[in-house]
């Protein structure tokens, strides 16, 4: 359920631990939602700040939406957990090495659920939200994270990081990052050649010492390429994409697109750097941004904000703490659905599947219309019928049909969850009954989450098992190339050669 969770590079400071206690107030406090289009905020804070952070956001996802398609910013719903201040937040930041992080602003990405959580002190400074953009233009972006290196990756969402509304039909991003222009003042560029070569496990992307000068360059190099006035980098810029999708290297995609030796670009990025003029990017969009954005505010019972801020801590991996909160919502609330949910999620969390099932199912008899705990309990129970781990077979109709209305309710709440669609695709599968509605949820759960590449090993099995072999080549043909994670490309193969010998 949890997927992933990244420090933004450059606005965190891991700190020593303080003595201090959980602050007990905090759940005690009036918390609300205020609902826009596209997010779910809760805070604690000043009702019109809240608001105003919520109609930044929106402006946000409106403008990429007009730049890029409806389909780019199609995701699991987004919450925010907006605290008033910062010293309220510090209980509710992520641990990295035993120590809790001084983070001005953090996004904790999930397949059933994107986090933004920020103080809305620092967001008045803008600091906050520049970090939020930054981890929000992954998501939007993600559609190529299969393919595209770790400079390009952090490079695109430092340029977005600097968004800004500067008229009704009007935005900018890409101005220069001041941090980036005093690192890269301070020190030597990478050899470009060691820059496309860095991955999540490198050094430079994951040491303190060593990261920011690969975030500053990465920035240099993408605002270069995009803003630096060359018109035939711009031009060819998008063409960098297409051969990173076929299979091309870094390096060899680079030099392909751009026509230009790495030293040579090199020399060129240095005289960039030194001539020291970084213009924004203006771009104009259709609709108005400054539309007046429609919310719905609603305060929150004493147990939902217990289950709020629980949930928040579960999704950074504090796991006791959030036990806590899902407990006193408990004692708060004995026939509310809200703490079955957060202590089912719990179990999930710790591979409990049975406990998970059970709770989740008092959840539901108790009413819940959550998306997640009726996808999360139909997994739950379909997980507990393994024979052997990962190791499926035929259900009982009374049983498989119990399983599938509770992934069928899910995708009623929330018709767009990726991995309701997948399971559910898994699911009839399974069961054999109805083999083109497996492929039409397999289908939809690849448009929604294209980079979770496991969702086309299924499909091919679908179609092989209406012996459509073709389909199947085609389906797994693209996991076969180079970037394709390791364990899911050797089993494209194995399929693929299994195929060839039929």
């Amino acid at each position: 359920m949890r997927e992933r969770f990244r420090f933004f590079a450059g606005l965190w400071l891991v700190i020593a631990l303080s003595a201090r206690a959980e602050e007990p107030s905090i759940a005690q406090r009036h918390w609300f939602e205020v609902r826009s289009p596209h997010f779910q905020t809760y805070s604690c804070g000043p009702t019109q700040e809240v608001v105003r952070l919520a109609a930044r956001l929106e402006q946000f996802h409106e403008a990429y939406a007009l730049l890029a398609g409806n389909q780019a910013v199609t995701s699991p719903p987004i919450v925010v957990m907006a605290f008033p201040e910062h010293a309220a937040l510090e209980p509710f930041l992520p641990v990295y090495q035993n120590r809790p992080a001084n983070l001005a602003a953090f996004f904790s990405r999930g397949s059933d659920e994107n986090l933004i959580v920020l103080s809305l002190s620092n967001a008045g400074a803008g600091t906050s939200l520049e970090a939020v953009f930054h981890e929000y233009a992954h998501l939007l972006l993600r559609h190529n994270e299969q393919f595209w290196p770790m400079w390009l990756k952090e490079g695109m969402a430092d340029i977005y990081a600097t968004f800004e509304v500067t008229g009704d039909h009007s935005i900018r991003i890409g101005r220069p990052m001041a941090l980036y222009l005093h690192l890269l003042s301070q020190q030597s560029l990478l050899p470009l050649k060691d820059l496309f070569a860095v991955k999540h496990d490198s050094p430079e992307y994951n040491e303190r010492e060593r990261q920011g000068m690969f975030y500053a360059e990465s920035w240099l190099l993408t605002h270069y390429l995009m803003l630096g006035g060359n018109p035939w980098h711009k031009a060819h810029f998008g063409q960098l994409t297409t051969l990173l999708r076929e299979g091309q290297s870094p390096e060899a995609a680079f030099t392909n697109v751009f026509r230009t030796p790495l030293p040579l670009m090199e020399k060129q990025l240095r005289t960039y750097l030194e001539r020291g003029r970084f213009e924004p990017l203006g771009l104009v969009v259709r609709a108005s941004l400054h539309s007046p954005q429609v919310v719905a505010t609603r305060g929150l019972a004493p147990v939902e904000t217990c289950f709020r801020l629980g949930d928040q801590l579960l999704r950074v991996g504090r796991a006791d703490a959030a036990q806590s909160y899902f407990e006193q919502a408990q004692n708060l609330a004995p026939a509310s659905p809200f703490p079955y949910e957060g202590l089912g999620f719990l179990a999930a969390d710790r591979g409990d599947h049975a406990a998970a099932a059970r709770l989740l199912n008092q959840a539901v008899q108790h009413g819940s219309g959550s998306f997640l705990a009726h996808y999360i309990y139909g997994r739950e129970r379909l997980r507990l019928t393994a024979k052997a781990p990962d190791t499926f077979t035929r259900l009982a109709r009374s049983e498989g049909a119990e399983i599938r209305a509770e992934l069928e309710r899910s995708l009623e709440l929330m018709p767009d969850f990726g991995p309701a669609h997948h399971l559910l695709g898994f699911f009839e599968l399974l069961q054999g009954e109805n083999l083109g509605a497996a492929e039409q949820h397999l289908q939809r759960a690849i448009q929604l989450e294209p980079e979770n590449q496991a969702y086309r090993l299924t499909l091919a099995q679908a179609q092989l098992s209406r012996n459509d072999s073709e389909s199947a080549r085609r389906t797994l043909a693209p996991l076969c190339r180079p970037y394709v994670e390791a364990e899911v490309r050797t089993h494209a193969e194995e399929m693929l050669k299994a195929i060839g010998g039929q």
